[in-house]
């Protein structure tokens, strides 16, 4: 990645790239279908910078065969098919035939070959019909002019043979100048007018903004990750081309992220205003107190994660301790439980022989009370055995001798 001259400030983000030229290609809106209105889809600006591709040994080479058409200020943006756009087409062509009607041979089609494509077919020159057969193509890249935007029966010609040669789940990316929309505008959008374009040929269609515009950057310390704020777009102005990414399927087939920014030029010897600087400064100064309020939210962040991790640890403690005492209490609860068992076994087998005792006891008072009743009989029969003794005795026998 070409950095270019940097000029540094004092920020702990890192240092501060305020010479770098960029072009931002903005997210696409919903998916327009057949049938539906392009005016309700505008693009939406995107809240985060995305990851810049980092630069090969490859796209060198390439970046000086394009340096001749390079962008060198917001009223020349990247020509039609400079390094910006094939950058942005790179991810779309890996493992793709890839059929280029702009380039003719250019550099563009070398740099898909090296990022990946299957084969790049340019033409030798424009006309048709394209010398391709039907659904042979997986990728089609096709520039639209001035002429073919305000020619229908041109534009359809082209679009027909567009349509001829690619795969049924293959994609077509058509890119214009937003000043030949424009002119094709009437009491609409460019984004509608090209939108409708497509539509009349494709069942999908996204529509993707080109914005040049001067970037703040930041190099993070300890790293060659670039990161560019892509609030700094707003200072770029119009679109220069609209790119229209198009499909016959009913869903998309490609995959987009919310925005990619891609540097086109290390900015030297472009001349800068005072007011591009003055929206510089005010943005790195208001960088520079978000990075302060951010760091003393992330010390005040780690100072209440300490007293948190020593609350955790009494509390740990704490519950420890009490589990331990839980324990131990159940421990006693269960000793406590086997003896009531115990003692309730004991109380049983005391119960039982008490009421064996009490029959026992039952049965000796039965016992002595009959052996009562026959001492008393023993006791009537010796009286009545005495009394009728004495009455012999008075019939005339002595009463001291004795019986026979």
């Amino acid at each position: 990645m070409n950095r270019g001259p940097v000029l540094h400030a004092a920020i702990d983000v890192g240092t501060i790239d305020l010479g770098t030229t960029g072009l931002c290609i903005r997210r696409p809106g919903v998916t327009l279908g057949p049938g539906t209105d392009p005016m309700t889809h505008a693009a939406e600006d995107s809240s985060g910078a995305s990851e810049i591709p980092a630069e090969r040994e490859d796209d060198k080479a390439l970046a000086g065969a394009s340096a001749s058409v390079a962008p060198s200020s917001a009223s020349d943006p990247d020509p039609p098919w400079g390094l910006a756009f094939y950058l942005f087409v790179e991810p779309f062509s890996i493992g793709k035939v890839v059929v280029d009607l702009s380039a003719w041979g250019g550099p563009g089609a070398e740099m898909l070959r090296k990022a990946g494509a299957v084969e790049v077919l340019s033409p030798a020159g424009p006309g048709l019909p394209l010398p391709y057969p039907d659904g042979g193509a997986d990728l089609v890249i096709c520039p639209l002019t001035e002429a073919e935007v305000a020619d229908d029966r041109l534009r359809a010609s082209i679009f027909s043979e567009i349509h001829r040669i690619l795969r049924r789940d293959g994609m077509c990316v058509v890119r214009s100048e937003a000043a030949a929309l424009e002119k094709a505008a009437v009491g609409v959008s460019q984004r509608a007018v090209l939108a409708d374009m497509a539509l009349e040929h494709f069942a999908t269609v996204d529509i993707v903004e080109e914005t040049p515009f001067r970037a703040v950057s930041y190099f993070v310390p300890g790293s060659e990750e670039l990161a560019v704020s892509e609030a700094m777009s707003k200072v770029g102005g119009k679109p220069s081309h609209l790119i229209a990414l198009c499909t016959v399927a009913a869903e998309r087939t490609w995959h987009l992220t919310e925005s990619l920014l891609v540097p086109t030029g290390p900015g030297d010897g472009v001349a800068t205003g005072e007011g591009e600087l003055s929206v510089w400064r005010a943005e790195v100064e208001r960088l520079a107190a978000a990075n302060a309020t951010i760091t003393r939210e992330r010390d005040d962040l780690r100072e209440r994660q300490m007293v948190l991790q020593d609350r955790a640890e009494r509390l740990g403690r704490t519950v420890a301790a009490m589990r331990k005492d839980v324990e131990r209490y159940l421990r006693q609860i269960g000793d406590d439980a086997a003896a009531r068992e115990l003692l309730t076994l004991e109380r049983e087998q005391l119960r039982r022989k008490v009421a064996s005792a009490e029959v026992d006891i039952e049965a000796a008072q039965r016992e002595v009370e009959k052996q009562t009743s026959s001492v008393q009989a023993l006791r009537k029969e010796v009286a009545r055995l005495r009394a009728a003794r004495g009455g012999t005795s008075g019939s005339g026998r002595d009463p001291g001798e004795p019986g026979r």
